[in-house]
């Protein structure tokens, strides 16, 4: 087996509650239920990851942080460890909403999805007004994955705490999985994708997990390279 890296969503946090578009960092803490999430897939880390050696990362958003502190903790009580340290690394927070930024308005949500389909799509132009289009997320996100997988051995893997819709866009990009499915699979709270770069490029990555679904044959859902 290969060396893997699992994209994790932060827990819910007190925006994800209103329904804000909050993108820029620090942003809003986690609610209770949140913090749970975030406990609960630090157990399930555990489980998938037994017998390898993992090390926790996170953006520097606070509920990034928050969720990554929190799971550690549990994944280092449920494999008997002290403490499991977390790397904040700069690069990884979410996709900017600019001009929409703290809006929970459906104009928001709706162009927020528009923006969504051209990233996940490779359009160029595909940002919202005052954002960041797909090319500016990934001048700052690929090069700290990349970097991560570089230095993961055969029996390693690496938990990265991040955020919705910047999974879903890198998880694509990184993959080639199929842009349809990378769009209407929704990445809730504390889910995660599953990648195992295998010494490849960027790009050629391959995909094992989306959220709940596992990415294989049998699934239906073949990677397309673009």
């Amino acid at each position: 087996m290969s060396g893997r890296i699992f994209l994790v969503r932060h827990g819910q946090t007190f925006s994800n509650v209103e329904r804000l578009l909050d993108t820029r960092p620090p942003g809003a803490e986690l609610t209770e239920r949140g913090r749970d999430q975030a406990t609960e897939v630090g157990r399930e880390l555990a489980e998938l990851t037994a017998g390898r050696k993992v090390r926790f990362y996170c953006s520097v958003a606070l509920r990034a942080q928050q969720t990554a502190m929190l799971a550690a903790a549990s994944f280092a009580e449920a494999t008997d460890q002290f403490r499991v340290p977390v790397e904040v690394k700069a690069g990884l927070h979410e996709i900017f909403a600019g001009d929409f930024e703290m809006d929970g308005s459906e104009e928001a949500h709706r162009s927020y999805m528009v923006a969504l389909r051209g990233w996940i799509d490779g359009d160029a132009a595909a940002c919202m007004e005052g954002g960041e289009t797909y090319s500016d997320v990934l001048a700052r996100y690929q090069p700290v994955v990349e970097e991560i997988a570089a230095e993961l051995g055969d029996d390693d893997d690496a938990v990265i705490v991040s955020h919705g819709a910047a999974m879903r866009v890198v998880s694509r990009h990184a993959t080639g999985i199929d842009a349809d499915f990378a769009y209407t699979g929704y990445m809730p709270n504390g889910r995660f994708t599953l990648m195992e770069p295998g010494g490849r490029p960027f790009g050629q990555w391959t995909l094992k997990r989306w959220a709940d679904t596992d990415i294989d044959e049998a699934s239906g859902v073949a990677p397309t390279m673009y």
